[in-house]
């Protein structure tokens, strides 16, 4: 689980960091929370939204991913799920 240090210095002060960087570390974090049960997993961000894409066989997987981000944005303002469970 990440903690609050590690949340203040991925959005935090320091070096800028890009939307594609923070999307793809976003991505890795939701992949591993999901133990890869994510098929092609897609991350956007920017400074509207996230959003996440991707397949999975389980509702489950699905609100893993979802919840993994939560956890690490502190509840990011607009949050949309279209992963497709099938």
């Amino acid at each position: 689980m990440m903690t609050h240090a590690m949340r203040a210095d991925l959005f935090g002060p320091g070096p800028v960091k890009t939307h594609r960087d923070l999307a793809t570390y976003i991505r890795g974090h939701v992949d591993r929370a999901a133990n890869g049960r994510i098929r092609d997993l897609e991350v956007e961000y920017n400074d509207d939204r996230i959003l996440l894409r991707g397949r999975s066989s389980t509702y489950h997987a699905k609100q893993v991913a979802q919840q993994a981000v939560l956890d690490l944005t502190d509840g990011h303002p607009l949050l949309a799920n279209q992963i497709v469970v099938a």
